[in-house]
C-alpha cells in the first residue's frame, strides 16, 4: 500500500509538472530592519530568481522559487570644527539566498490577462554580510582619506543571526501567458539579534517582473 501511494503521488507530480512553466525574474527589494529600541533602518537592493509555476486547478497555482537578494545601506557621519572636517563613510552590505514557496489564486480578466493574489512562507539564508568604512578628513584645503576597512557582520561572535522565516503575500498580473508583474510584502517572524533585551525583525517590500517560458 505504501509503495502504491508513493507511485500514485509520483505520477500526479509528473503529470502536473508537464504543465508547469519555468520562470526567471528580477526586481527591486527594500527591507526595513525594525529594532525594538532605537530607530528603524531601511536597506535598498535587488533580487534575481528562478522558479516554476505549477497549476493546481480551479485557478490555483503553486510557485516555488530560489532567489538571490542583495541589500545595502549607506550611513555617513560628519563632524566639523573650525578649519577641520571629518566624515566617516559607512556602507552595510548583505547577501541572501531565499526560498519562497508561494500559492496563488487568479482570475482571467481577458484571454491574455490574469490577475492573481498570492501568499506563502519564505526561508531566508544569509550568505555574507559586511560593514565597509572609510574616514575622510580635510584641513586648510588639504584632504585625505584612510583605506577602506571591511568587517564581517556574521562572524563567530556576532549577535546578528543569519537566517529568517517570513510570511508574505501580494498581487500580480500575468500578461500574454509569458510575462508576470507582481508586488509583495514579507513579514519577518524570527528575532534576528541575540542581544539581551532587544528584538530585530526584517520586513521586506518587493516589486518585480518575470518571464515565464
Amino acid at each position: 500500500m505504501k509503495r502504491m501511494i508513493i507511485s500514485i503521488a509520483a505520477l500526479v507530480v509528473a503529470a502536473s509538472s508537464a504543465f508547469a512553466q519555468i520562470n526567471v525574474g528580477a526586481g527591486y527589494s527594500g527591507t526595513s530592519m525594525n529594532l525594538s529600541e532605537g530607530d528603524n533602518t531601511w536597506y535598498n537592493g535587488f533580487n534575481v530568481s528562478v522558479g516554476y509555476n505549477l497549476p493546481l486547478g480551479l485557478g490555483f497555482e503553486f510557485s516555488p522559487s530560489v532567489e538571490y537578494n542583495y541589500l545595502t545601506r549607506n550611513a555617513d557621519v560628519s563632524a566639523e570644527v573650525p578649519v577641520v572636517s571629518v566624515k566617516s563613510k559607512n556602507q552595510f552590505n548583505e547577501h541572501y539566498l531565499n526560498v519562497p514557496l508561494m500559492f496563488n489564486y487568479g482570475y482571467e480578466i481577458t484571454p491574455n490577462a490574469r490577475i492573481f493574489v498570492f501568499v506563502g512562507p519564505s526561508a531566508s539564508f544569509g550568505l555574507y554580510a559586511d560593514h565597509v568604512t572609510r574616514i575622510e578628513a580635510s584641513l586648510d584645503g588639504n584632504s585625505g582619506s584612510t583605506e577602506k576597512e571591511t568587517a564581517q557582520l556574521w562572524g563567530d561572535d556576532s549577535t546578528y543571526k543569519r537566517c529568517d522565516i517570513k510570511i508574505g503575500g501580494g498581487i500580480g498580473l500575468d500578461i500574454c501567458k509569458h510575462l508576470r508583474v507582481q508586488v509583495g510584502y514579507d513579514y519577518g517572524l524570527i528575532n534576528r539579534t541575540k542581544a539581551d533585551g532587544l528584538k530585530l525583525h526584517h520586513h521586506s517590500l518587493k516589486a518585480g517582473i518575470a518571464y515565464m517560458f
